[in-house]
């Protein structure tokens, strides 16, 4: 943060699961925006009730206004959105073919290859293009309350976590995005240089109880 009261720890890149059994890459749309198309009826997951879903609806937001993000949201209820309580059941209703696209971090399926192997998982991902809100990177992030009795423990562990041995965990185990030099990426993720994530500062992703009431009134 620009005020130094938190500091990322990891990385976390929204992209668009997809079943490549109903889908080519080149058809999965670009845009979020382009899921409230009838084409997509019943066919898109989310999950509404996870941080990472709320976090991204609270960027489009800032990125394009309340108005936007509440048409959006609408659009997507209209359109008979199918809703999961995390992001690992719509992967996994992707890989089975019950929906042919769905919201999620990059990092749940790059986990589940690791695990079980590529051929074994059968959905894909796309990371979108041109800085549209679902490329998203967001983070897990650290700060020390100012109210702590134990300023000095506080401050080491946040220093651990920014770490060689905590970021490569992050890197290598969770399959996240390491935030400090010197440590490479899960094998097979695009380089974070790479991304064409939205033009964001990630402090203004502050507004959460906005954002739920909209996620509430669109239903």
């Amino acid at each position: 943060a620009d005020d130094g009261t938190w500091i990322g720890t990891s990385g976390r890149a929204r992209v668009i699961v997809y079943d490549p059994d109903q889908l080519t890459e080149d058809e999965v749309p670009d845009s979020v925006f382009e899921l409230t198309d009838p084409r997509w009826k019943g066919k898109v997951g989310v999950a509404p009730s996870n941080a990472s879903f709320e976090a991204f609806v609270t960027a489009i937001r800032v990125l394009e206004g309340d108005d936007v993000a509440r048409e959006w949201l609408d659009g997507m209820a209209a359109n008979d959105v199918q809703l999961f309580d995390n992001n690992v059941l719509i992967l996994n209703a992707a890989e089975d073919g019950v929906i042919a696209l769905g919201l999620i971090n990059h990092y749940y399926w790059y986990e589940q290859v690791a695990e079980e192997g590529l051929e074994a998982v059968p959905a894909r991902l796309k990371f979108l293009p041109d800085g549209d809100p679902g490329a998203l990177v967001n983070v897990a992030g650290v700060g020390v309350l100012t109210s702590t009795d134990h300023d000095d423990e506080a401050v080491r562990f946040a220093e651990y976590l920014l770490g060689e041995n905590a970021q490569t965990y992050f890197a290598e185990d969770t399959k996240e995005y390491p935030l400090i030099e010197g440590i490479p990426t899960a094998e097979g993720l695009p380089p974070l240089a790479s991304l064409q994530t939205p033009e964001i500062d990630l402090s203004d992703l502050d507004t959460l109880e906005t954002t739920l009431q909209m996620i509430e009134e669109a239903g």
